[in-house]
């Protein structure tokens, strides 16, 4: 066995212990760090060509180890993406295209999320509006993503277009415990009192229990989503990003209280973690790299590390977990 799926092995168990006091679900969300299948991205459209790069950094560390699916609006945008990666040097190897209409690149947000029953695996697809129209974007076309990546994977969608989800305000330990960002819901979803928040996240997502952050950045067009800010690397730690901002330190103190080990990481915690890797921001700096880079080998052992410049993406109000959709191993 491998080392780092020996981690989600010794992960899994810990979130058992965390939840044998209160009545699990028959299904769950899975951890970004068990098994994964591929990861999906939407090409950046022609209001988006900064972030071009970015993505061709992130493609070519996810290509060596899954495969990735790669959503383009038409043939000839495909082609013309297929060129700029093969310009940037990227195989072909592990690169999957799809010509499925989208209107941004942002498809942790508007792609699906999976949940497994232990032996069976299925889509969800919740509202997405584009952020709440706050960048004027269009979001028709995005929320049809996740019906049609069901259609392509064969599996079942489960329709809960009446509440607005994004799955970068979702992080979940893959045992029944999730964070989310209370600023983020409320506005997406006016009028509802917290314990009706609660009671359709709980039922939609086999949860037992969640932890909410409160306060965001007045210029956080996300409205605080939760993978800016607090990232589960195992079923009873947390990292969180060191800004010295009251919003990370109260929430420090709430993980505390309900049991979790906190860490600080000096850095964007926005990363992806894939089937035996980690695709993080780097600091452009070799001795603030070094020491991302030696965090994330402890925080998940095993695993590849690569540090890439997706700042491209960050000049735009997001990183890479914001433009990547993990799939699960069915």
């Amino acid at each position: 066995m491998s080392t780092y799926k020996a981690q989600v092995l010794v992960a899994a168990l810990a979130g058992l212990l965390m939840t044998s006091t209160a009545e699990a679900a028959s299904f769950r969300v899975p951890a970004e760090w068990e098994p994964q299948a591929a990861v999906w991205m939407q090409w950046p459209g022609k209001y988006e060509t900064a972030m071009r790069p970015a993505f061709a950094n992130i493609i070519g560390s996810v290509q060596r180890h899954e495969n990735v699916h790669i959503l383009t609006s038409t043939l000839k945008e495909q082609q013309a993406a297929a060129a700029f990666l093969a310009k940037r040097g990227l195989p072909e190897k592990n690169i999957t295209w799809h010509q499925i209409p989208v209107d941004n690149a942002w498809m942790r947000d508007n792609g699906p999320i999976y949940l497994t029953d232990g032996s069976s695996t299925w889509i969800q697809n919740w509202a997405f509006t584009g952020w709440d129209g706050s960048t004027g974007a269009g979001y028709r076309r995005d929320n049809k993503v996740p019906v049609r990546v069901g259609a392509l994977l064969g599996v079942e969608v489960e329709d809960l277009s009446d509440y607005v989800l994004e799955k970068g305000n979702l992080e979940v330990n893959g045992a029944g415990i999730a964070m989310l960002n209370w600023d983020c819901q409320n506005q997406r979803n006016p009028g509802l009192p917290k314990a009706e928040h609660e009671k359709i996240l709980k039922d939609a997502l086999g949860l037992t229990e969640i932890i909410w952050s409160y306060g965001h950045h007045p210029d956080d067009l996300t409205t605080g989503h939760i993978d800016g800010s607090a990232r589960f690397v195992n079923a009873t730690t947390v990292a969180i990003a060191d800004t010295g901002d009251e919003t990370e330190t109260r929430l420090a103190d709430d993980l505390e209280a309900a049991g979790f080990k906190v860490e600080w990481y000096p850095g964007d915690v926005n990363w992806l973690v894939g089937d035996g890797y980690v695709v993080a921001m780097s600091e452009l700096d070799k001795a603030a790299d070094s020491d991302l880079e030696a965090r994330l080998q402890r925080y998940f052992p095993g695993r590849e590390v690569y540090l890439v410049d997706a700042w491209a993406i960050a000049d735009t109000g997001g990183g890479i977990h914001c433009v990547t959709n993990d799939q699960p191993e069915f």
